[in-house]
């Protein structure tokens, strides 16, 4: 194992040019091993004293230094586009233990019979999971802002509630891929409430995503479990 050289000087992009940051959640104790096609070269650390980089061959192992955490990080190669992370550790999080990074391979549209199929999701969220930790009290909810042909979403971020009957709770924490999604596009977000108060079956609670643009928020109930 190599230690990862960790630079530090001033980073600029083009406006146009600027990679889409991916989430990263880290746990105090824990690794989490990023991996990707092509050995990275260089790494660009925010804060060098929050957070351990080691190399592994084509692989970056990340230990946070501290229970709570967050910073960003560009990792660049030789052949591949510079990829930025936004680092976040937490007790509270469900850390990335790992993440495989591949170039999607599409198939030859000559010799392929079967059809190219794009996943899209309506307008709106979609709540892709939610867990309840009643030992420790609190509630993560993973979902999935979709926008679609007619313009893009952009959520109110620091509005986004959780309801339970006539409750309305604010989170502790709210991480996105992006700011919003862009036309016929989607982007995974992540929540968490800290002793929420809630039942913990999830019955009668859903949260509450108010939107730029839109007359009404968004809303969803939760599932203990759901996936």
């Amino acid at each position: 194992m190599k230690w990862m050289p960790i630079i530090l000087p001033f980073v600029a992009f083009a406006a146009n040019a600027t990679p889409t940051a991916f989430p990263v959640f880290l746990k105090e104790g824990f690794s989490s091993i990023l991996e990707f096609e092509e050995s990275p070269t260089q790494v660009v650390l925010g804060d060098q004293n929050l957070f351990l980089v080691e190399r592994l061959g084509k692989s970056i192992i990340i230990k946070p230094l501290t229970p709570y955490a967050t910073t960003n990080m560009f990792v660049y190669f030789k052949a591949k586009d510079t990829k930025l992370f936004i680092l976040t550790a937490s007790e509270e999080s469900e850390p990335t233990f790992y993440k495989k990074f591949d170039t999607p391979v599409l198939p030859n549209a000559e010799n392929s019979k079967t059809p190219i199929v794009v996943r899209k999701y309506p307008k709106g969220i979609k709540v892709t999971s939610s867990s309840y930790d009643p030992k420790k009290d609190y509630l993560t909810v993973d979902f999935i802002v979709a926008a679609d042909s007619t313009g893009k979403v952009s959520p109110s971020w620091d509005l986004i509630r959780l309801k339970y009957k006539d409750k309305v709770i604010s989170p502790s924490k709210v991480w996105s891929e992006r700011k919003e999604a862009q036309r016929d596009s989607n982007i995974k977000a992540r929540l968490i409430f800290t002793k929420p108060n809630v039942p913990a079956d999830l019955k009668d609670v859903g949260i509450v995503v108010p939107t730029k643009g839109e007359a009404k928020p968004f809303t969803e109930k939760l599932k203990a479990g759901r996936k």
